[in-house]
């Protein structure tokens, strides 16, 4: 978590969407997985871990509802994607590490749809309401 609060420091924007672990895509992607439903847990448990991050200003937490097809890493020009594979477990998907080459192709394609997921987020902690 320091080296996140030491970046959002320096002035980086992170952000950082994870799938709500009520939700009902969740709940289908711990059966396809058949781990016996642990993933909203694990998912709860990653929330957890990120709470020193809650106050560090130029860090943003949202949570989403969308189906889960693929997880999105991405650092700057870089990014590490893994494809959801039918039936398998987390350990068991591929990972696909992509440089942006070009302001076209998979890179963007990847990084355009991480800011579609990011716009259904709602905030994590929920704000306080005013």
């Amino acid at each position: 978590m320091q080296r996140l609060t030491d970046k959002a420091a320096a002035g980086a924007r992170i952000r950082l969407a994870f799938a709500d672990p009520d939700s009902a895509h969740v709940i289908e992607r711990d059966a396809l997985e058949q781990i016996g439903g642990t993933l909203p847990g694990r998912i709860r448990n990653a929330l957890n871990f990120c709470e020193p991050l809650h106050d560090v200003d130029g860090v943003a937490i949202g949570l989403h509802a969308v189906h889960l097809y693929n997880s999105v890493f991405r650092f700057d020009n870089q990014m590490i994607v893994t494809p959801h594979l039918y039936r398998a477990r987390g350990y068991q998907h591929p990972v696909l590490h992509l440089r942006e080459l070009s302001p076209h192709g998979i890179f963007a394609s990847f990084a355009d749809q991480f800011e579609q997921v990011w716009q259904t987020t709602t905030a994590y902690p929920s704000e306080p309401a005013s």
